[in-house]
């Protein structure tokens, strides 16, 4: 039995669970796509979006008459009756036992002193303020996707250049091992050339499981299984940024949804301030009534007294007012207003962060293009002097360290070629998020 129990459990969990993947290629894309459908932190900004829409119905059923009902049973010890043989009857009951009342109400407020306008108001702006969440969810996913994208082909570069150094060394050291024996080199040169390989192989291995967590890392963006193995598509954009950085930060100031989130909640502390102060004026209710009493549960309208009716039926309207509170109200409302002024503070902190972070990402960005160039022309310098110094060094022109010297620095330039390429790509992306759009395409430009 406990057999069969696992292995239902096993199946339901293998059909919940994403699908292994082995062997495939993403497009960026389709690794956003991923992202944005299935990441908890997206789906998670939708409910809350959902909770302030299903919050502000609620809010608003306030301004709609309410039906309620009571029940109630009073016992008297001591039951009552008059006498009335003036008018030919020998006694009247005025009370009994047992007194059971049930009573139906229909309330409709009339003025609230602003207070259900007002946190009407307010459901209205967290419902704003669920949307820029959402938006801002979705924004910082396909930032760290497309950071984490990136990040994945940058450190297939890495290794790539790591094995090529070490195939590179493999083939100096069996040159340097044909050298030792015919004593053309010393036996250190030898032992340089033992040593760089060495190092060169640890460097490739490190660089191996750097490739994999980074595949890792986006595998849990995009919500695939830690252990499946794809790869990405390499095209990345190596087109010069262009946009000016005045336009940029004037957009960042209009479509950040932080910076929404933090006008929406400097509007709410305004409107808090106002229902704070409904306290000084009075609630006025219209009410309609109908009670009905009995001396047994079932309230039938008989047994309870023979001058009382059995049901009555009211309308009317009543005013309630707090006359005196020790000062309460007027300490609420000093309390909303510093909470106003702490929002309107916080506006301002925010809206000089997203022009930093602009800033920040567009110098980012800028100097990593500019790197570039200047990788891209190192990088064939760099090869160039290796193949000289393995030319060199074959007819015994250059030395042992020379050559290793040259490997050393190519090595490093392609190393810092490809990471001035994939930093330029995450510079982009981080640009565009700091401006509060998905995509280069929907920057500002003039």
């Amino acid at each position: 039995m406990f057999k069969q129990l696992g292995l239902v459990l096993l199946t339901a969990s293998a059909l919940t669970m994403p699908a292994l993947v082995t062997g495939a290629t993403f497009t960026r894309d389709q690794c956003l796509e991923m992202a944005t459908t299935r990441n908890p932190t997206v789906l998670a900004s939708t409910e809350r979006k959902n909770q302030a829409e299903l919050n502000q119905k609620a809010v608003y059923n306030d301004f709609l008459p309410k039906l309620n009902m009571d029940y109630s049973y009073t016992y008297l010890d001591d039951p009552n009756s008059i006498d009335a043989s003036f008018v030919g009857v020998d006694k009247v009951t005025t009370s009994v036992h047992n007194n059971y009342r049930m009573g139906i109400y229909v309330d409709q407020p009339l003025f609230t002193g602003f207070r259900l306008t007002e946190t009407y108001d307010l459901a209205k702006l967290g419902l704003k303020g669920a949307v820029a969440g959402e938006q801002l969810a979705e924004l910082e996913i396909t930032f760290q996707t497309l950071r984490a994208y990136y990040n994945f082909l940058m450190a297939q570069k890495f290794q790539r250049v790591a094995d090529a150094a070490v195939a590179q060394l493999s083939s100096h050291l069996r040159d340097s091992e044909q050298f030792y024996k015919n004593e053309i080199i010393p036996l250190n040169n030898l032992l340089e050339s033992k040593v760089y390989l060495a190092n060169a192989r640890q460097d490739a291995r490190v660089a191996a499981s750097r490739t994999r967590l980074a595949q890792m890392t986006l595998a849990k963006i995009i919500k695939e299984p830690l252990s499946s193995q794809f790869t990405v598509e390499d095209d990345p954009d190596l087109t010069e940024m262009v946009n000016p950085i005045e336009a940029l930060t004037l957009q960042a100031l209009k479509t950040r949804p932080e910076l929404q989130q933090a006008n929406y909640k400097y509007a709410a502390s305004k409107k808090q301030v106002t229902i704070a102060k409904s306290m000084y004026y009075p609630t006025i209710t219209a009410t309609a009534a109908h009670n009905r009493y009995g001396s047994d549960p079932l309230v039938d309208g008989s047994g309870v007294s023979d001058i009382t009716a059995p049901e009555v039926s009211t309308i009317g309207v009543y005013a309630t007012w707090e006359l005196f509170a020790w000062g309460q109200t007027e300490q609420r409302v000093s309390q909303a207003n510093a909470a106003s002024r702490e929002s309107q503070h916080m506006l301002t902190s925010v809206m000089d962060e997203i022009s930093l972070e602009v800033q920040d990402n567009f110098i980012y960005a800028q100097t990593s293009f500019n790197n570039i160039i200047t990788a891209k022309t190192a990088v064939k310098q760099a090869r160039e002097n290796l193949r000289m110094a393995k030319l060199r060094y074959k007819n015994q022109i250059a030395t042992n360290t020379e050559v290793l010297d040259a490997q050393t620095l190519l090595t490093d330039t392609e190393t810092k070629y490809h990471q001035a390429v994939y930093h330029y790509n995450i510079g982009i992306a981080g640009l565009a998020r700091a401006v509060g759009v998905k995509d280069r395409q929907q920057l500002a430009v003039q």
